[in-house]
């Protein structure tokens, strides 16, 4: 992607700002405001402890261990132009993906904008878990699927095979130092599509960028693969600015292009370093330089391509 010059700087953001877009920054006037462009989250979850089991929820001292739905996120994100979520598994106890698939079934009943979701599955059963994975497709809300990857172990090579047969995504979800692994992992499938979540998770808060973006430029090559832009505030920790995370969206940018990725919210996690109206802020910030055409790719036409929305 060619560097081009910023649209007119305004106020700076940091961890402690909560903005509506429309104010965020002035625009000159070849810049499109971002609030007229619709968005799609591709990363949005939600819980009912009372309905499932959460083991890494555990815990009183634990910030998220209680119920967030659909009113508490609409209240987070009434000030953005949300055209569509995709729900992505909250990480329940195993046995209960399917539980958690018409959970979901049901919460998509009440907000039509939660149009797909990734879903659990244990890749891990290879062809064994053909029959249960066609029980899981027939729930139409499904676009993909998101398991720890299991490097090396055949069963798991074997169940994410099986992907295809669905035309699902499959979400990674590795930090930066297995991407190595995960580079090996994509090379064997070049007909599946990849979404790297949360940026590979990178060490921002010791802004070790070096490292990390050694080890994703190899994906540059690698049609295959999207990244999700998300999660950055929680790598970055409560102290975050502006700068820490301008490198981090910028090097993405340039790897994957702006045809190869998504926004993603990361809601509720996200509080753990800010609010969705931080991180909105700081998105909208960090992306302001990008053209409008490139803006409509990133904001919601990848994601309305790679989930099949």
């Amino acid at each position: 992607m060619k560097r081009r010059s910023f649209c007119k700087k305004g106020m700076a953001v940091s961890g402690a700002l909560v903005a509506d877009p429309t104010f965020l920054f002035p625009f000159d006037q070849g810049c499109k405001n971002p609030s007229d462009i619709p968005l799609v989250d591709t990363h949005l979850h939600l819980w009912d402890l009372s309905a499932m089991d959460y083991p890494w929820l555990q815990g009183a001292d634990n910030p998220l261990a209680k119920n967030f739905l659909l009113p508490d996120f609409r209240q987070a994100g009434n000030a953005f132009p949300i055209s569509k979520m995709v729900f992505v598994e909250c990480g329940r106890i195993p046995e209960q993906y399917l539980q958690e698939v018409d959970w979901v079934v049901d919460q998509s009943e009440k907000d039509s904008r939660i149009a797909g979701m990734v879903a659990y599955f244990p890749l891990e059963e290879g062809d064994n878990g053909l029959e249960a994975i066609e029980l899981l497709a027939k729930r139409k809300i499904v676009r993909g699927i998101r398991r720890s990857p299991i490097f090396g172990h055949s069963g798991f090579l074997r169940g994410l095979e099986l992907l295809k047969r669905f035309d699902w995504s499959y979400d990674l979800n590795v930090n930066f130092r297995q991407l190595p692994d995960a580079l090996a992992l994509v090379k064997r499938y070049p007909d599946q599509t990849f979404v790297v979540d949360h940026l590979a998770n990178p060490d921002i808060a010791k802004g070790d960028w070096k490292t990390w973006a050694r080890a994703l430029a190899p994906f540059a090559s690698m049609d295959q693969v999207y990244c999700k832009v998300s999660g950055m505030l929680t790598k970055a920790g409560a102290g975050w600015e502006l700068s820490d995370l301008q490198p981090y969206f910028d090097t993405v940018m340039e790897v994957f292009g702006p045809d190869r990725v998504v926004f993603g919210g990361d809601w509720p996690v996200v509080l753990r370093a800010g609010t969705y109206s931080d991180w909105m802020a700081a998105f909208y910030s960090l992306s302001q330089h990008l053209s409008p055409e490139e803006k409509e790719k990133l904001y919601y036409r990848n994601a309305e391509k790679v989930y099949d929305l």
